[in-house]
């Protein structure tokens, strides 16, 4: 029997086979509410009899039949099928019916706009299908086809890319050459959203040999060229998709055809050919009109805001911005509320585009003319930016998809920079001050402070539940296939580790719904304030942009000092030179040149403290390159002097400690192990790598003023370090470590192989410290907009609260001492950045040190990151035995004291 929802679904089914680069939907508001569930008396009358006849199959097919006739209206009714339903399926029709259900919801919700219901309802139409496969659906058409086009649209593109091959396997398997070409063209968009160029042309190539609809691959293809700067091929490809597309026929003929004049509206944008442009996206606009009148309105949006854009290359004004707004959020005049807005890639397109008309973004216009009014309704739109990519980036499973989303933000926070420094400038206003300061923590480690919170979230998971039984699982074995994939490419490896990812994907989701008070909204940690600082510490927070260096100090009172310093492009690539000169490549040019490296570091310094060290403390937030810099190592005046150990370092005149974001920081702050063991490996020559012979002489450092478990060389092995991550106290690694595989996965070497840092996602791992004394293990590869994705930042993000790591190659014989005089020091501190801040000025006082060893590069690497409280710690032979040891005999004395007397 053929249901007329069944028939009507299928003519409904106008979800695009291809999703081309520009970036859509994602959710939206509600639709429309009316009484969806107030039903004719009639239909009333059947459904009761047909639960009285347990005839659950044609009950669905009834309820579908019914919320089909009016979808937009009776959607809240479809969605509730699940709950009216009595019973679940028993056998193979009902189970197709449940399916149909499933999908109905999927497409229904996509249909109203809605792509984050759309996508739950088509992940659990796809989990259903997994668990007994129904040969009477058609799951490529159905369910994995637009599954993997939503998460396109949400921005999701690894889940999206896993979708698009496992559809290619099955659509191969089954020689269906229609849906290979479709998934072999939704892959190649995917793939040129994670900015593969060559995968994704490789892909679309593949789907013209079987395309029956060739246009649509050609502008697909046309699209990837441009995107790799290749205009003349994407021209050809353009030209071709319009003059097939034109003579297309069918549903999606005219969004086909709309795709194809868009493309070739944007390689003449590109080209600067802005009336060419114009006309492309006019006719695109009325193609749209002409095929969908009322309907596609994200799509007729997006259009709206290429023709917005295109007009302030050669216009002064526009309305396409409000208009692509009003299409998305309906009933809006101007910006949009807080609470009306949603994770939707064109809403906020059309916002930064409304923002920088407001300010006439021209070549030739340097803000210095624009009104203060509409500095500020700009400066509006892009803080509603800032919280519609907060919203989309929580629905991100992957963390690639999340630091490629939070680089290509990197522009507006620059723009929001500058536009809320010039209304601090005109007005004097704190309020701005304020804002510069929430943009630079926008800006920065989003991503490590949402994988920070989610381990603290599952920390706090501690019940016997299968969900998350599940879930630990999934992670250990998708850790075991991505150790495998970093010491050896390996596709099967490959394959597993995605089809599990997936898996785990669902699993979370899942958990997020079942349990909210742990993973929604209300669970966030409570944000930074600057009241929250220590009394006597200043913070000092860096925006390195193309343009303008900005740097921000604040204390517990507040801000301090804004500054902007000019020529940002030009300071990043002066920090980069120096790291790289006098520190990563070795400490000859330091040794040759003590003059030069005393300047070159001095003219840092007086870029970022303007010769004025006001505290004795400081928190430290660099970006960018600044992440490289060892900031105790700048002298804090020009004057030159030969004896390195009269140079004025910033050790000198304050200890320092970094920090991720404030964020972080006070994430970190509020999370402090109580334990006091140590646990520590020293590997003096690990499985192929060269001999490293002061670990001998740092563990005998180590080993007498700390008690602990220690593990040497051969006893240093994964198991046994696998066994002790949970002990929680301080963690202490002396050892080899690395950058490794395509990805440069941080890893540390123990006796009979690699640990990758990613392994540490599945265990609970709270250490109160973490001593890293080994390689370069604050360094690591740098993700703009992020941060160093370094060892350390590792540490971070899997629970660890205070790290001692190093910015480059340790000296063997400093880092034996610089680690035994910081475990020294470290009982007394009031936090472990005082106690590696005093070992350091140790080793600048020792007479015994050569002057040689005293430049920065011997002593300088160890940096800290973390908490600023005092570590408990127990000593050899010495911790609470002493104490206890103590106390009894000078009660001893006491008592013996009180006979006397009485006698």
């Amino acid at each position: 029997m053929i249901h007329t929802c069944k028939a009507l679904f299928i003519l409904l089914l106008c979800l695009p086979a291809f999703v081309h680069a520009d970036r859509i939907a994602t959710n939206k508001t509600a639709a429309p509410q009316t009484d969806s569930m107030a039903m004719p008396a009639a239909l009333l009358q059947r459904l009761d009899t047909l639960r009285k006849e347990d005839n659950l199959e044609e009950w669905i097919f009834v309820n579908l039949d019914y919320a089909a006739e009016e979808p937009v209206t009776r959607l809240p009714f479809l969605m509730s099928l699940q709950q009216r339903a009595w019973r679940t399926p028993e056998n193979g029709f009902e189970r197709a019916a449940w399916l149909d259900m499933l999908t109905y919801q999927g497409y229904y919700q996509l249909y109203t706009g809605n792509i984050l219901p759309s996508i739950t309802a088509y992940e659990a139409a796809y989990r259903y299908y997994n668990e007994s496969p129904i040969t009477e659906t058609d799951v490529l058409e159905y369910i994995l086809k637009p599954l993997g086009n939503n998460y396109t649209r949400l921005g999701d593109y690894e889940r999206a890319s896993f979708i698009h091959s496992k559809m290619i396997a099955i659509a191969q398997e089954r020689n269906d050459v229609r849906q290979v070409a479709a998934a072999y063209g939704n892959l190649a968009v995917a793939e040129q959203m994670r900015e593969q160029y060559g995968e994704a042309l490789q892909h679309a190539f593949k789907g013209l040999v079987h395309a029956q609809v060739p246009g649509l691959l050609h502008s697909t293809i046309a699209d990837v060229y441009l995107q790799m700067g290749k205009t003349d091929s994407a021209a050809l490809h353009a030209a071709s998709a319009v003059r097939l597309l034109k003579r297309g026929k069918g549903e999606n003929a005219g969004y086909w055809l709309a795709s194809a004049l868009q493309v070739s509206g944007d390689i003449a944008y590109s080209q600067q050919r802005y009336r060419a442009a114009d006309v492309y996206f006019r006719k695109a606009s009325a193609v749209m009109d002409k095929y969908y009148p009322g309907a596609r309105n994200r799509e007729k949006a997006r259009l709206l805001v290429k023709m917005g854009r295109n007009d302030l290359r050669y216009k002064t004004s526009t309305p396409h911005f409000d208009k692509a707004i009003a299409l998305l959020v309906p009933g809006v005049g101007g910006w949009p509320r807080e609470n009306q807005l949603y994770g939707e890639f064109t809403l906020a397109d059309a916002l930064e585009g409304k923002a920088d008309a407001a300010l006439l973004m021209r070549e030739d216009t340097a803000l210095k003319n624009v009104t203060v009014p509409r500095l500020e309704d700009a400066l509006k739109g892009y803080m509603l930016i800032f919280s519609v990519e907060q919203r989309l980036r929580r629905e991100f499973f992957s963390r690639t998809t999340r630091l490629l989303h939070q680089r290509h933000s990197r522009a507006l926070s620059e723009k929001a920079m500058n536009v809320a420094y010039r209304l601090w400038e005109r007005t004097g206003d704190a309020k701005y001050t304020g804002l510069m300061l929430e943009i630079m923590e926008r800006s920065k480690a989003q991503v490590l402070l949402e994988e920070l919170q989610s381990n603290m979230q599952n920390s706090r998971l501690t019940l016997k539940d299968t969900l998350l039984d599940k879930q630990r699982r999934l992670q250990q074995a998708i850790a075991y296939y991505d150790r495998e994939l970093a010491l050896q490419d390996d596709a099967n490896a490959r394959k597993q580790s995605a089809a599990l990812a997936y898996e785990l994907s669902l699993v979370q989701e899942q958990l997020k719904e079942k349990y909210p008070a742990y993973f929604g909204k209300d669970a966030q940690a409570k944000p930074f304030r600057p009241e929250d600082l220590p009394e006597g510490l200043i913070a000092k927070s860096f925006f390195s942009g193309d343009e303008h260096l900005y740097i921000i100090d604040l204390q517990r009172s507040g801000i301090r000092s804004v500054r902007r310093l000019a020529g940002g492009a030009e300071k990043q690539a002066a920090l980069r030179s120096f790291v790289e000169r006098y520190f990563h490549n070795g400490p000859q040019a330091m040794q040759n040149d003590p003059r030069a490296y005393y300047h070159d570091a001095y003219r840092i310094f007086s870029w970022l403290w303007n010769d004025t060290v006001a505290a004795k403390q400081y928190l430290l937030v660099p970006d960018g390159r600044l992440g490289y810099i060892p900031f105790d190592a700048l002298p804090t005046d020009s004057i030159y002097r030969r004896d390195v150990a009269q140079w004025p370092f910033l050790l000198k005149k304050a200890a320092t400690g970094l920090a991720y974001s404030l964020q972080t920081w006070w994430q970190q702050q509020q999370q402090v192990s109580t334990a006091q063991g140590i646990t520590g490996f020293f590997i003096s020559k690990a499985a192929g790598g060269t001999e490293l012979p002061a670990v001998a002489q740092e563990y005998e450092a180590v080993q007498r003023r700390m008690k602990g478990r220690y593990f040497r060389n051969e006893a240093a092995t994964l198991a046994v370090f696998r066994e002790q991550l949970g002990n929680g106290g301080i963690l202490h690694l002396s050892t080899h470590a690395a950058l490794l595989g395509d990805q440069q996965l941080p890893a540390i070497q123990l006796a009979d192989g690699p640990f990758f840092l990613f392994e540490l996602y599945a265990r609970r791992f709270h250490p109160g410290l973490i001593m890293l004394s080994a390689c370069r293990t604050g360094q690591g590869m740098l993700a703009e907009g992020e941060g160093i994705i370094s060892l350390a930042r590792e540490f971070t993000a899997s629970g660890a609260t205070g790290i001692v790591a190093g910015l480059w190659n340790v000296h063997d014989a400093a880092a034996a001492k610089l680690t035994g005089d910081f475990y020294e020091q470290l009982p007394d501190a009031e936090s472990p950045m005082m106690a590696l801040h005093q070992a350091k000025l140790e080793w600048l006082g020792n007479k015994d040190t050569k002057q040689q060893l005293k430049l920065p590069y011997y002593w300088a690497a160890l940096t800290y990151i973390g908490h600023h409280h005092a570590v408990a710690v127990e000593k050899p032979g010495g911790g609470r035995a002493w104490y206890w040891f103590v106390l009894l005999t000078v009660a001893g004395l006491v008592m013996l004291y009180v006979r006397i007397r009485r006698k």
